[in-house]
């Protein structure tokens, strides 16, 4: 934090500081005006339901210089809106620390509007400053309703984006629309003491499909608990299948193994999909989830966190938190519980993950509140902020610094910061969810349901999204 200047003196770099960045934001447009698309139901409030509230724990050193004092921001008041739960706590308490810092501002802390119900703030002008998302569509959908502000000339960001892992920012129509705030990925995580029971080498997880569904079989044969739960092999999370290309990029890493990360769903201009070519594989991604539903329990009302399921493929890093209120008495990573990459269907080959994450994006308002929202976000870039938001909330860095952190360099965490090497950034088109919804469908009735068999499956999936993508 700077100290605190003459009133004078204070007042004049406020002003100096806050005309240079309207002048420059005033070209990134103004209030929205453009008629929004609705977006997917479920999807803003859905994807935080992974996490409960951690413990806060003491900030680890990083090797990053401290951030230099910054000049006044000037006075108004912003509005953030973040994923319903426990984010809105943590991002409360950075907000405070930035009042602080910058008397005269207001930074509002608020939960992120679901659904339509944003689209319209967007249509009536009413929009936030800030918000947070998921990777993927969200920008893309955003940017292509012309609702964000593009970053990449704004003051300073130049400097921010060379301080971020190239794989966690993708440019959206040509620009950057939002900063990484925290980044996820999808490994597997397992039981080791039903394992054990069930004869299986708890420190030789499987890596490839067939060794799945023996171990999954095996677990699935193990009695009841004590307290009459049934044990299960594995597990998917079926409840959130309605909730479009959020849930696919959990499923997606399965399918990214079956063709070893040749296909996507669509082409890059999203104007047609391309899982429908024999090297795509699509069937052989209905008949392993297929073979692995038969070990799974119908919905995730029965979780991991149970004790009383061998091994889910779906595990990302934010769901670290949850470990804590695991049945009984906390899990713990590297003791109780095994993390490995999602299995392949054959020996050798590479195992993918799919690259989430949290964007924060400048939507467009005013230019005294775009300079004033682009002050916060940089704000909570610095290496000191950002770790603190990661840390409680449960996700990885993005900046590169703070992946060599010594909070991320123990053992079970640095698991997950090696395989963002082999993450995939989740397809950035505003159309997406259409395509992915269209898949799930037919997910739901293949592979929880047994209604088609994977080829027709895959088949019909295929026509299905073609469809959705032309209406």
């Amino acid at each position: 934090m700077r100290t605190t200047r003459g009133t004078e003196r204070r007042h004049g770099l406020r002003l100096m500081s806050l005309l240079a960045l309207v002048a420059l934001l005033a070209a990134c447009g103004g209030t929205q005006s453009a008629a929004p698309t609705a977006a997917p139901a479920g999807a803003a409030g859905a994807v935080s339901a992974p996490a409960a509230e951690p413990a806060a724990e003491p900030a680890a050193a990083t090797s990053a210089p401290a951030a230099a004092a910054s000049a006044p921001v000037g006075e108004g008041k912003i509005q953030v809106a973040v994923v319903a739960g426990t984010m809105l706590a943590t991002m409360q308490k950075l907000a405070d620390t930035f009042e602080a810092a910058h008397p005269g501002v207001t930074v509002e802390i608020i939960n992120e509007p679901e659904g339509g119900a944003f689209e319209a703030l967007i249509a009536a002008g009413n929009q936030p400053d800030l918000i947070t998302g998921s990777f993927g569509y969200m920008p893309a959908k955003y940017a292509s309703i012309d609702a964000l502000v593009p970053l990449e000339d704004l003051p300073g960001a130049a400097e921010l984006f060379a301080r971020l892992d190239e794989k966690t920012v993708n440019e959206d129509l040509g620009h950057n629309f939002y900063v990484p705030l925290g980044v996820d990925i999808t490994a597997m995580i397992y039981n080791k003491e039903l394992f054990k029971e069930a004869g299986l080498d708890p420190e030789k997880p499987p890596q490839t499909w067939p060794e799945f569904l023996d171990a999954a079989q095996k677990i699935q044969a193990l009695p009841p608990r004590a307290d009459g739960s049934k044990v299960y092999g594995t597990v998917f999370w079926n409840d959130a299948l309605s909730w479009g290309g959020w849930y696919w990029n959990m499923l997606q890493p399965i399918y990214l193994n079956g063709n070893q990360n040749q296909c996507a769903l669509v082409n890059r201009l999203g104007t047609d999909i391309v899982f429908d070519k024999p090297e795509c594989k699509m069937d052989a991604f209905f008949d392993f989830t297929t073979q692995a539903q038969q070990y799974a329990p119908p919905t995730m009302e029965k979780n991991f966190f149970s004790r009383s399921i061998g091994m889910w493929p779906q595990y990302g890093y934010s769901w670290e938190p949850n470990l804590k209120d695991a049945k009984d008495t906390p899990m713990t990573m590297g003791e109780d519980v095994g993390i490995a990459p999602v299995p392949v269907p054959e020996a050798g080959q590479t195992s993918y993950s799919t690259l989430g994450g949290r964007p924060l994006m400048l939507m467009k308002t005013t230019p005294e509140r775009q300079a004033l929202a682009w002050e916060f976000m940089k704000f909570l870039m610095e290496d000191e902020h950002n770790l603190q938001f990661i840390k409680e909330l449960g996700y990885l860095p993005a900046i590169t610094t703070l992946q060599s952190d010594p909070y991320f360099a123990e053992p079970a965490r640095k698991q997950f910061v090696d395989m963002l090497q082999t993450a995939v950034y989740p397809q950035a088109l505003a159309n997406f969810d259409a395509a992915a919804n269209a898949v799930l469908g037919v997910y739901q009735e293949t592979v929880v349901q047994g209604m088609h068999d994977p080829q027709a499956a895959a088949t019909l999936a295929a026509e299905k999204a073609r469809a959705a993508l032309k209406k």
